[in-house]
Formats: C-alpha cells, sequence, structure tokens
C-alpha cells in the first residue's frame, strides 16, 4: 500500500481533476469529507491495504458512528468507489469495490419549489443580458409556463401554434404528443393566454410553427430548455437542482396543498382521461380551469418594463 501521505497527495490530484470538471464546492467538500475519513480510520486501526474487508469495515464503522441517512450513505459509497477505481487504475493497485454490491438506491421525493424560490427564478431569467439578446422574455415565458400548466419537458417542446385556442373565452392547449400518446386539453389561464397572444401577434408565425424557440427560430431543444432553467437557477442562488420536472412537481406540490384532491392533482398533470376523472365532463374541466388560476395566483407574473 502507498504511504499515507503518497494517498494525501492523490487525494489532491483528484480533486483537481474534479475542478477542472467543474463539479461543485459542495460535491468536492464531500468527496475531501469522504477520502479523509477513510484515511484517518485506516490508519487509526492499522489498516495498511484497502482490500474489500478494509471498505466493509470502514462503512460499517461509519454506519455505526455517523447513523446516516439511506440517501447519506449510498452517496459516500459511491464517492469513496469512484476515487479507490481511479486511484486503481493510476497505480495499479487491486479495486476494492470490483466484487462489492452497492447499497440499494433510495427512493427520492423529487424536489419542488417554494413560492419565494418560484420568484427568484422569474427574477433570475429577466437578465439584462438575455434582455439584449432578446431571450429574457422566452426564458420567462418558459418558466411560467411550466409551472401553470405542469407540462412535461417534451410536450412544452412540442407544442405548435395550432395547439394553442387563444380565441375562445377560456384559452387552451392541445398536448398532441402526452404520455403514452394520449392527447390532453390544457387549461391556460387569463394572464399566461394574454403573453402568448403577445408573443404570437409579435411573432406572426405559422400555425405549425413551434411555440417556443431557439435563437434561429427553430424548435427549442431538450439541452437548451435545460440551459434555460439551470441557468436562472443559478443566477438566482437557488441550492436545489432544478429541472423541468422539478417545475411540474412544483404544480403538482402547490395543487396538493391548496386543494388536497389527489384526483384533480392527478387529471391536471394528465395522469389520467378526464372521463375516469368525473362522471360530468363539464365538472371535469370546470375544475382544471380553478387549478390553472390557482397556480397562476401562486406565480409572480409581472414583467419588468
Amino acid at each position: 500500500m502507498p504511504r499515507e501521505a503518497d494517498l494525501r497527495q492523490a487525494r489532491d490530484d483528484w480533486l483537481r481533476r474534479l475542478q477542472t470538471s467543474r463539479r461543485s464546492k459542495s460535491t468536492l467538500i464531500a468527496y475531501r469529507i469522504a477520502i479523509d475519513d477513510l484515511l484517518d480510520w485506516s490508519s487509526d486501526h492499522g489498516r495498511n491495504v484497502f482490500d474489500e474487508a478494509t471498505i466493509v469495515d470502514h462503512l460499517a464503522d461509519y454506519q455505526r458512528r455517523a447513523r446516516p441517512a439511506p440517501a447519506t450513505y449510498y452517496r459516500r459509497f459511491g464517492l469513496l468507489r469512484r476515487f479507490l477505481r481511479w486511484l486503481s487504475r493510476r497505480s495499479g493497485l487491486p479495486d476494492p469495490f470490483l466484487e462489492l454490491e452497492p447499497p440499494p438506491k433510495p427512493q427520492q421525493e423529487a424536489d419542488w419549489l417554494t413560492e419565494e424560490e418560484f420568484a427568484r427564478l422569474l427574477a433570475a431569467a429577466d437578465h439584462p443580458r438575455r434582455r439584449r439578446n432578446g431571450l429574457a422574455a422566452r426564458d420567462r415565458l418558459v418558466l411560467l409556463a411550466l409551472v401553470q400548466t405542469s407540462l412535461r419537458r417534451s410536450e412544452l417542446i412540442a407544442l405548435d401554434w395550432c395547439d394553442i385556442d387563444l380565441e375562445s373565452e377560456r384559452s387552451s392547449l392541445l398536448v398532441r404528443q402526452g404520455k403514452g400518446a394520449k392527447p390532453r386539453r390544457q387549461p391556460l389561464a387569463p394572464q399566461l393566454a394574454e403573453e402568448l397572444r403577445e408573443l404570437r401577434d409579435e411573432r406572426r408565425p405559422a400555425p405549425t410553427d413551434p411555440v417556443f424557440c431557439g435563437l434561429e427560430g427553430k424548435r427549442l431543444q431538450p439541452t437548451i430548455l435545460a440551459g434555460i432553467i439551470s441557468r436562472a437557477a443559478g443566477q438566482a442562488g437557488l441550492e436545489k437542482r432544478v429541472t423541468a420536472h422539478t417545475l411540474r412537481h412544483t404544480a403538482a406540490t402547490w395543487l396538493r396543498q391548496q386543494t388536497g384532491d389527489a384526483r384533480l392533482v392527478a387529471a391536471y398533470l394528465g395522469h389520467a382521461d378526464l372521463s375516469t376523472v368525473s362522471r360530468h365532463a363539464h365538472v371535469a374541466e370546470d375544475e382544471l380551469h380553478d387549478a390553472a388560476a390557482m397556480l397562476a395566483a401562486r406565480t409572480v407574473c409581472r414583467r419588468a418594463a
């Protein structure tokens, strides 16, 4: 086994390698803590070989000492495995994790945003630099639409202007490519409908043009959509990882908090056909429009002048 000083040098080399790959500060700290804990434990217990038995005993001791939550233990296992596999390739040492079964991955509830967090996200999208190239309004509208309609990422991207009814008394959009290939009609709150109407009148698109576009007017790609959300989250200082699914789960959580009606939440998110939600289709439609209004009331819809 290499000397302890060599192992700590290897740790520093590993962390520098991670820094160049733009890992977050919290990830680098977690790696350092996990590796130092292993090195200190091995030194204290006279273990001079990083074999499978050493890793098993160390992790068992970590569980007794720290009593980590399942997700924390799962992460610790993964951090040490990645470091020691890298060290094995670099130094020719045997990989102690080769035969080890990882712990079961814990089921985690999806993150969601509070109203205050979403307000910060929305404000961050209206960045002066994005305003200069005309993208701030689009980014803001994307975020609003994801929360107020609860659309999945693929459903939002697939929207064409012919799918949106802005002329009826009750505005709505048609999700043609829903999960399970089931089309459904989703209500639009008045203010979101008005912003979409303004965008349409400004662009004058063809009916089959995409609603949400990139700089060249082509349909928004998943990577661009992910970038819009993650950029705004970073500028807003949100520590959570925010994705399109986070915003969809935010809509579900807010509706559940406000109504306590799991049936309504499932219908609004497109988990059930309206015919199975209520025996009276017109009642279900009223409920869904009420749900859209509830979500609109909980989002910050004011635009910068």
